[in-house]
């Protein structure tokens, strides 16, 4: 089934469902598995190899998910005392405190994701 694509938005064929539904079960939080998939899409539209064997018909989508379900990625949330290291370098920054002066909605969670290899 073809959807019909709005003039001028690229066309992104949706993620296949049990995919989604397996790799949230070795997420255990939906919230948490949409940051990882989008950061790792992030990294693979910008040229990042991917690490698991891929098909042509595979999207970046497709690709971080298979690569949770396998085991191929590691999710780090920052704890308080690295967000306060990050805090501070960021405050030593001419431009932070600007941005420090604005008020701010909640603290945003960072998330890094690494090669389990």
């Amino acid at each position: 089934m073809l959807t019909p694509q709005v003039r001028g938005t690229p066309f992104f064929p949706p993620m296949k469902v049990e995919l989604i539904e397996k790799a949230a079960q070795v997420v255990g939080d939906n919230q948490l598995l949409v940051n990882i998939v989008s950061k790792r899409v992030q990294q693979l539209n910008r040229g990042a190899d991917p690490y698991i064997v891929t098909t042509p018909e595979m999207q970046s989508g497709d690709i971080a998910l298979t690569e949770i379900i396998e085991g191929k990625l590691v999710w780090h949330e920052m704890t308080e005392e690295e967000l306060a290291a990050t805090r501070q370098t960021s405050q030593e920054d001419p431009f932070a405190a600007a941005a420090a002066e604005e008020p701010a909605a909640a603290e945003p969670v960072t998330l890094t994701i690494t090669p389990d290899l």
